[in-house]
């Protein structure tokens, strides 16, 4: 399992359902584990998934740029009910599709420095996501 560094203060349940509710949006049950224990934060040594660097992790809550605030910035940007939850060193988002239906949950990668943001399909869940994170970038 990847270790985080430069994460933000501990958060509750309460304060997930708080974002769910302020986002309108319900994420999925292993990123709210992961955000329980790392609340933002960089991946330590595993830092890449397919070619793409990891920054940073939004934290939900806390420090300067937290989880509801960055989307706000960028929301309109995205397509509809995708909720950028990571970035790369650039500032494009990681993001989950948050609609109902079989894409609920899948991770794209949304770069967004070519004028319309074309996302391009990742893993299939968090979990996969997070699995299949490595140190070397070479894909």
């Amino acid at each position: 399992m990847n270790n985080f560094i430069l994460t933000e203060i501990s958060v509750t349940t309460l304060d997930i359902s708080n974002l769910e509710f302020e986002i309108g949006m319900i994420l999925p049950e292993k990123y709210k584990e992961h955000i329980l224990k790392f609340n933002g934060g960089c991946p330590d040594e595993k830092d890449c998934y397919k070619g793409k660097v990891i920054a940073h992790f939004y934290p939900i809550k806390y420090g300067k740029s937290p989880l509801e605030k960055s989307y706000d910035r960028i929301k309109d940007l995205l397509p509809n009910k995708f909720l950028n939850f990571a970035y790369d060193g650039g500032g494009n988002p990681f993001c989950f599709d948050l609609k109902n239906g079989n894409n609920y949950g899948k991770v794209y990668y949304c770069p967004m420095d070519m004028g319309e943001v074309e996302p391009e399909f990742l893993a299939n869940s968090f979990e996969e996501f997070m699995n299949g994170l490595t140190e070397d970038c070479d894909y």
